[in-house]
């Protein structure tokens, strides 16, 4: 434990020229450049050929949330211009009755530009295409919620919460892609089995599935699972701290069903790998072995403070999970030196210097992760949510 915090985030840096960073989809979803590092070794093909780096018998686990129109730009009555950035719901708290509320609800937001917010009250006017009807929206600034503040959202009409984030939101592109969104991102930002509502941020290593894929994927008999994890603004939180232990993991949350369970369970029961499509599935998949019985969180450090034996409730036989339905939160942070227990490998893209994410990745394959990252740089790789893609095993 003591090792693991202490770890230095400057020893996970490296030079990522800002021409690397795609700021746009290639044309076809599956032309993306696919590096593959096993048994130590990097090789290199196209995505739309995956299915035959896989073993077959493999379990991929994705995730199937769906990116919301988080980023709301309006006016003040002087002109300023305030941005509100939906993160997590509040009020009610559960993501799938939130987008079902009319009239009002909570939200804990970013909101840019707030110092030119003198006013309590923003007024948004939409003339909705839904539902032909038009709509007059309040927002009002509540209390500060650490870097963020609580919003609330009133609006006459009939219209659900949903249905205004569509009319009136934007797809909240990263950050690092330094662009406005456009309409080719409302297509090309979500994953094409995205289904459950709740993201600000796509699980972009399944950004490069198409149905031409999962059809390969099904030819060699490669099983498929969906989980939800609603990726939050955390994912693009940077690493300030000189150590790994001085930093807050954020908090997401995690859908698991009973049939997905069952899938696990069975690929773990026969010894067949499990391939989490993303950092977000590796996640949720890992969490899964340390959450508890009657819990609902993981914290961040559990898996390095567990004294002895945990014991491993996820087994076929004695699974507290395998009969119900799943809905918890993680903060679970995998850093070097994590032993993984339900992953074999991952399916993902590349990540930005000093993150969390590129600590996940030197907790799957080592020191080799400069090997790798070094690799893509020199053969023309794409990096980040819109760039090219990696297969690593464990």
């Amino acid at each position: 434990m003591i090792s693991t915090k202490n770890i230095r985030i400057e020893d996970f840096d490296y030079n990522l020229p800002e021409e690397r960073i795609a700021l746009y989809p290639l044309p076809e979803r599956d032309a993306s450049k696919l590096l593959v590092y096993k048994n130590g070794q990097i090789s290199e093909t196209v995505f739309k050929n995956i299915a035959n780096q896989i073993p077959e018998n493999a379990l991929l686990v994705f995730n199937d949330t769906k990116v919301i129109h988080a980023r709301i730009v309006t006016h003040t009555p002087t002109g300023s211009r305030i941005e509100i950035f939906c993160l997590e719901p509040i009020q009610p708290v559960d993501a799938q009755l939130m987008f079902q509320q009319k009239n009002r609800c909570i939200w804990k937001c970013f909101v840019g530009g707030n110092r030119k917010w003198k006013n309590g009250i923003l007024q948004i006017e939409i003339d909705s295409k839904i539902k032909n009807q038009k709509s007059k929206i309040v927002v009002t600034r509540g209390k500060q919620v650490d870097d963020a503040w609580e919003i609330i959202f009133e609006w006459t009409g009939d219209m659900t919460f949903a249905e205004i984030l569509d009319a009136i939101g934007k797809i909240p592109l990263p950050p690092y892609i330094d662009r406005e969104a456009e309409e080719s991102d409302e297509d090309r930002y979500q994953t094409i089995f995205a289904k459950e509502k709740g993201s600000v941020a796509a699980p972009t290593a399944s950004l490069h599935f198409t149905e031409d894929v999962m059809k390969s994927l099904e030819k060699r008999n490669i099983k498929t699972a969906t989980l939800t994890l609603h990726v939050g603004a955390g994912t693009f939180k940077p690493v300030t701290s000189e150590v790994i232990g001085d930093h807050l993991m954020h908090d997401e949350k995690v859908i698991v069903s009973q049939e997905c369970l069952q899938k696990i369970l069975k690929a773990k029961s026969e010894n067949r790998p499990i391939i989490a499509v993303g950092t977000t599935s590796l996640r949720s998949l890992e969490s899964l072995y340390w959450l508890e019985e009657s819990a609902n969180h993981v914290e961040q450090w559990t898996p390095y403070e567990v004294q002895g034996v945990h014991e491993n409730h996820l087994t076929p036989r004695t699974s507290h999970l395998a009969s119900k339905n799943l809905s918890f939160s993680t903060s679970l942070m995998i850093n070097p030196g994590y032993e993984f227990k339900v992953a074999n490998g991952i399916i993902t893209n590349f990540h930005q210097p000093k993150s969390t994410l590129l600590l996940l990745i030197s907790a799957i394959v080592g020191d080799d992760w400069r090997k790798i990252y070094d690799y893509a740089l020199s053969h023309d790789f794409r990096f980040l949510s819109y760039g090219d893609s990696s297969l690593l095993f464990m």
